[in-house]
């Protein structure tokens, strides 16, 4: 896809990969539509691209919310008149074991890291294939190919968008939609992800609690993500691969690899490897 002149939507465009993602497509010449929870910061990334000569519009929205993502569509629309690419990235990683997570955890983080490209998919795809082009692509994880420990609603979530956009690539191609799609797994990625926790609805952080044992996990993971690849620099992997309409992206080669590992392993019927 040529993406000069085109519009794309970016959720969680406020900052981290979903900031990168709009400057790497300021540079490739698209309009965007800047969605997310925080005002602020989407003026921020807005200053962003507005200073690399990309036309923008910033919508406030919260994707687990369908009236939401349908409000995106429609300024868009009337902005644009068009929509061409969709980059579901927002998204929200609390620590937790199956047992320390509440029914408000769970609840919460599916709402916004699976039905949230759900509300993604159901609402653009339609205008996609009535304009005749389009690409949506959604941001999972690593922890969508192999659930880690102490992330548990986290890696039920990515392993439902890597189904749902396996599912929706299949059907497309079955169906000889004008649209493709296409899953970004990253690994370790600078974000302040680690800090999501700062967006726990009250009911959510009423009911929140870690074990010493979640909390030194995270404190490792802290320094991970500290040292993870610059946004910056994934973004221009999922922008490369959205042009060549290519549906699996990974920021790290240990993820494919370790995915293989995990597939051999269930191949030979024996416990999960080593994570």
């Amino acid at each position: 896809m040529d993406l000069a002149g085109r519009v794309a939507i970016v959720t969680g465009a406020g900052s981290g990969i979903g900031q990168g993602l709009a400057v790497g497509l300021a540079n490739s010449g698209m309009k965007l539509v800047l969605a997310g929870h925080n005002e602020n910061n989407l003026r921020g990334t807005a200053k962003l691209v507005s200073d690399l000569g990309a036309e923008c519009i910033c919508v406030t929205a919260d994707v687990s919310q369908l009236g939401d993502v349908q409000q995106i569509a429609e300024k868009a629309l009337e902005r644009f008149g068009q929509i061409h690419v969709l980059c579901n990235v927002a998204g929200v990683g609390p620590f937790g074991t199956v047992p320390e997570t509440s029914m408000e955890d769970w609840r919460w983080v599916l709402s916004v890291n699976l039905w949230g490209p759900i509300h993604g998919v159901h609402v653009f795809l339609p205008i996609m294939e009535k304009q005749g082009v389009g690409h949506i692509c959604s941001v999972a994880s690593e922890s969508g190919l192999y659930g880690t420990s102490f992330l548990a609603a986290y890696n039920v979530s990515k392993f439902g968008v890597v189904g749902l956009m396996q599912s929706l690539a299949r059907d497309l191609r079955v169906s000889g939609s004008p649209v493709n799609a296409s899953v970004f797994c990253p690994g370790a990625i600078k974000t302040n992800i680690i800090d999501s926790a700062r967006n726990e609805p009250s009911a959510v952080r009423a009911e929140h609690s870690e074990s010493e044992a979640t909390r030194v996990f995270k404190s490792m993971v802290e320094q991970i993500v500290a040292d993870g690849m610059d946004p910056n620099e994934s973004a221009k992997i999922v922008i490369d691969a959205i042009k060549r309409d290519q549906f699996w992206i990974f920021s790290h080669p240990h993820v494919p690899e370790t995915a293989l590992r995990q597939a051999a392993a269930m191949a030979e019927n024996s416990s999960l490897i080593d994570l």
